[in-house]
This record gives C-alpha cells, structure tokens and sequence, in this order.
C-alpha cells in the first residue's frame, strides 16, 4: 500500500498555553515538513537545565539513526527495529547520567515516533508522550498508554526505556495521526474526534484547537499528519507471448542452435557422399 499525506502541521505550547515555531527536537524540521515525509518524531527529556539538553539531544540522534539505518523503504516497518532504537537510548541515558551533577531516568523522557511505510502505520510512545490515530466518522482507532508508572525507583533498569508500539495496516483517506510529547490524557477521546471531525476547520486551526488543552509545567511539541489518500500496490502485470519468449533461459535458446547445426552437417554430409558416389560410378562405369 502507498500512503499519502497532506502537508503535515506542527506546533509548540508553553505552559500559558502560547503557540509557537519551535522544535530543536522533532523530527522532521519543522521549517522543512512536507507531504513526502514519512517519520515524525517529538522528544523531551524532564531534568535540570544542563543535563536536559544533553540527554535529549542524545535520545533524539540514538532514536533517529537508528531507524533510519535499519529501515527498508521496500517492505514493513519491523517493530524489532524499533526496540533497538529504544536500547540505542537507554545506552546515551546511561552515557550522560550525572552531568553537572544531574540525574536523568528513563521516565523523564517523552517520546512520540510515528513511521508510515509500506505495509501501513507504525506508531511508538514512551514516558508521558502520546500518539493516536483518530478516523473523524468512527473516533478513536488506537491510543497509546501513559508509561510513566513503569519507572524503576532501584535504579535496576533507570534507563530502559518501555514504549508502546502498534502497527496499524488499515489506514483509511481522512485518517488522523496525533502525535505529542506532553500529558497525555489530558483531551478525552470524544472532544480530540469532534476537533478532528470539523469540516470547516483547516487542519492547522484543529491542531491549534488541540494544543490548548495543556497543564502548568507541561511544554508541548506535536504533529498532526492526516492522511489524503490510500493506493494499493500495482498488480503484477502477465507477461506476453513474445515478454515470455524473451525471458526464457539461455540454455534453450542455445539447444535450438545445437539441433538447427547438426542438422545442417547432416544434409552436408549426405550431399557430400552422393556426390562422391556419382564421381565414382561415372569414372569406373560401376
């Protein structure tokens, strides 16, 4: 199946609930976003100030490369690609544990991934991230959990992160993907559907809709990406006659050759002999 987006949108809210152009950690750029991009992803890292910029700029590189090199284009999304993403982060977590003093665990991180590719919609979330596919004439087809109750208070596992992934192959024109790195659970279903489900609203207006329901303390990056439309991949088209001809194997092309030569030898032969045979019976009267 090939998938087709609308021009995705983005925005940040702060916590007075302003909307704004950043983004240093959403992938793409946000300045750069088209309809022909096909990975989103918003990260933030909880933390003093120090150690927060390290670690999230280390999540999001560990995260984004490591998908990027074991992603086919040609085939499904492996979800297993993406569980070595999240051990590639755990192990930069544990590389900047404890810069300037700070300290950072695996439920400080935020994290929402998205992944269109052949086979349909992967969809990833961890710490209090979110990431939702919402169909405006049905509701809510999938919502990610909130995983921060999963953080380790032995220091055991601080720094492996847990995610909630689902791929999803059903995806439909009209279709919406939510993604955000802020709390989660904060808009029930029903009201994310009715924004969503707004005719007269372009999709830049439901995403400023959206933001608006935030918390004190919660700094929100996120993307809306709707889908446009859905293609089935290209039948396999039944080769011709001669496309068959064309294709067979070498070896009975050149077996044809063999026979079409020995017969010709054969025909050289016996004119050979009958002409020998008439000289003879002229020259002895045989």
């Amino acid at each position: 199946m090939v998938f087709n987006i609308a021009t995705p949108q983005f925005s940040t809210t702060d916590v007075a609930g302003n909307a704004g152009a950043g983004g240093d950690y959403v992938y793409p750029s946000p300045s750069a976003v088209g309809s022909g991009d096909r990975m989103f992803m918003v990260c933030d890292v909880k933390g003093n100030l120090e150690i927060d910029e390290v670690a999230r700029r280390a999540v999001y590189h560990a995260v984004c490369d490591t998908v990027r090199a074991g992603y086919d284009a040609t085939k499904p999304f492996a979800e297993a690609v993406f569980d070595e993403a999240m051990h590639s982060a755990s192990d930069v977590l544990d590389s900047v544990d404890g810069v300037d003093g700070g300290s950072v665990r695996k439920g400080d991180v935020s994290l929402a991934f998205v992944l269109l590719h052949r086979g349909g919609c992967f969809l990833a979330a961890t710490g209090g991230a979110q990431v939702m596919l919402v169909r405006p004439d049905s509701g809510v087809i999938y919502r990610s959990r909130n995983v921060d109750e999963h953080v380790a208070l032995d220091g055991s596992d601080a720094h492996e992160l847990d995610a909630t992934m689902k791929n999803i192959t059903d995806l439909q024109p009209g279709d919406y993907i939510y993604l955000s790195n802020g709390k989660a659970g904060i808009m029930p279903d029903e009201e994310i559907t009715a924004v969503l489900a707004d005719e007269s609203a372009a999709d830049d207006e439901k995403l400023r809709r959206l933001s608006l329901a935030t918390v004190a303390g919660d700094v929100r990056r996120e993307y809306l990406v709707r889908i446009a439309d859905v293609q089935a991949d290209a039948p396999a088209v039944e080769a011709t006659s001669s496309e068959t001809d064309a294709k067979r194997p070498n070896v009975v092309r050149r077996s044809s050759l063999t026979v079409a030569v020995v017969t010709l030898l054969m025909i050289l032969w016996f004119a050979i002999v009958f002409v020998i045979s008439s000289y003879l019976i002229d020259r002895f009267n045989l």
